[in-house]
């Protein structure tokens, strides 16, 4: 599952793995091909070589995800920016960041409301950044994509988790004793009468 954002300069995608690990990633275009139609099977955007990838978690999602309802209704975001340091957790890789904030600069002629951006910072410096404007319908989009890979990420589409037992609850409501049952009459099976035997 995956929602991608084109733009002249560079692409925006969120993607969700069929491990269930979701990414934001962004890529430039490929140098010459910033105007170009692309013909079938040709590639517009340098995904192999230059592409910046960043792993969110579900939290961070259900974040973005609200920040886009915000930026929607209110036109503010209160995303904090998300910071990745790959060294905290012993791993090989730069810092990076992403960030959405309300967009100030109106001279596009999309009517951008919000800008998205995805950058790595080496040695303390920033390195690369992408910048992609996003419209009312990216905002919207982005919001569910966030929400629904989230919520597959937390297993919240089935009443109940495949790892989790549900034991059924027990009645600790104290139970009234029981009565002794009446014992059962015995009733004799009275013998045949004959008309013999009728006196008169």
């Amino acid at each position: 599952m995956n929602y991608p954002i084109y733009r002249s300069k560079a692409a925006l995608r969120f993607t969700l793995s069929r491990t269930n690990s979701a990414f934001i990633e962004a890529a430039p275009t490929i140098p010459g091909r910033e105007q170009q139609q692309v013909q079938k099977g040709e590639r517009k955007y340098d995904w192999q070589n230059q592409k910046l990838s960043m792993a969110v978690s579900s939290e961070e999602l259900l974040a973005i995800a609200a920040a886009c309802e915000s930026l929607r209704v209110k036109g503010t975001s209160p995303l904090p920016p998300l910071y990745h340091d790959p060294k905290k957790g012993n791993y090989n890789g730069n810092p990076k960041q992403f960030r959405i904030d309300p967009y100030t600069n109106q001279t596009s002629k999309t009517p951008f409301i919000a800008i998205a951006n995805l950058s790595e910072t080496e040695m303390g410096k920033q390195t690369r950044r992408f910048s992609i404007g996003l419209t009312y319908a990216n905002l919207y989009a982005i919001q569910v994509f966030a929400t629904r890979a989230a919520s597959i990420m937390l297993d919240w589409n089935s009443p109940y988790s495949e790892k989790e037992e549900v034991t059924p609850e027990k009645d600790e409501t104290p139970q009234p004793e029981k009565t002794p049952e009446p014992e059962e009459e015995i009733i004799q099976e009275e013998e045949e009468i004959s008309e013999n035997d009728i006196p008169f």
